[in-house]
């Protein structure tokens, strides 16, 4: 299980593991500011911290440069690495999530993470203002997804993903493969809570959703967005 890293703009990463029993890909997002201050959004697995590294020396960003981490929910592929990126970094490390979230994480791993509110906006950087959007019960009762409002970037957590290996931005229609991907695995368990997360998603201008598992999406947006909301589950 090797993962890759692919570069999406200037100062934004991918780093994808593929676990082919699980035909499913496990991406974190690596957000960069001009001074190479790194953050983070979704950790990795813990086990897989090392190899994240070397991808991200390989490309010239210094782990220990670490400075935020963004944590959608609590579970093992979102958050699992948080103890590792603490070690490594020489920096002080801001540590965002849901208030439920950040419960968990203070108490496992004696951090201070930091509980954003609904819609809150922080200014990570210059041209970095992230919009926190709690998404209830949609996976997790403490799930959220970022908003990147100066790109019209959302970082969406367990919606909108797919089976496969992340292949960049598909521009293509890939709506059956979410849709597979829902059925298959059951993972969203309240079509109530899905579309009121999915009302509070669209009223921002989205150009491209990275999910955690599978390929980005851009075009059609709405389409996407409806498509899901009209989603029979079952």
């Amino acid at each position: 299980m090797l993962s890759k890293i692919y570069t999406i703009k200037e100062n934004l990463y991918v780093n994808s593991l593929y676990i082919d029993k699980l035909g499913l890909s496990f991406n974190q997002f690596i957000v960069v500011s001009k001074d190479k201050n790194i953050t983070i959004i979704e950790t990795g697995f813990r086990k897989n911290f090392n190899e994240l590294c070397k991808n991200m020396t390989f490309i010239g960003l210094l782990p220990e440069n670490i400075e935020n981490i963004i944590v959608p929910h609590f579970e093992a592929d979102e958050m699992g690495a948080v103890p590792e990126i603490l070690k490594v970094s020489n920096k002080k490390v801001n540590i965002y999530a849901h208030p439920i979230c950040t419960f968990g994480l203070n108490d496992i791993f004696n951090t201070k993470a930091k509980p954003v509110k609904d819609n809150e906006i922080i200014s990570i950087f210059e041209g970095c203002s992230l919009k926190f959007i709690h998404t209830k019960h949609v996976h997790q009762w403490d799930s959220l997804v970022v908003y990147w409002v100066e790109q019209k970037i959302l970082f969406s957590s367990d919606l909108f993903i797919q089976g496969g290996e992340f292949t960049g931005i598909n521009t293509n229609n890939c709506i059956s493969e979410i849709v597979d991907s829902i059925k298959k695995d059951d993972y969203l368990p309240s079509h109530t809570h899905l579309v009121n997360a999915l009302n509070k998603i669209n009223e921002n201008e989205i150009e491209i959703i990275l999910p955690m598992h599978g390929s980005g999406l851009s075009d059609n947006i709405d389409f996407y967005i409806d498509s899901l909301k009209n989603l029979n589950f079952e």
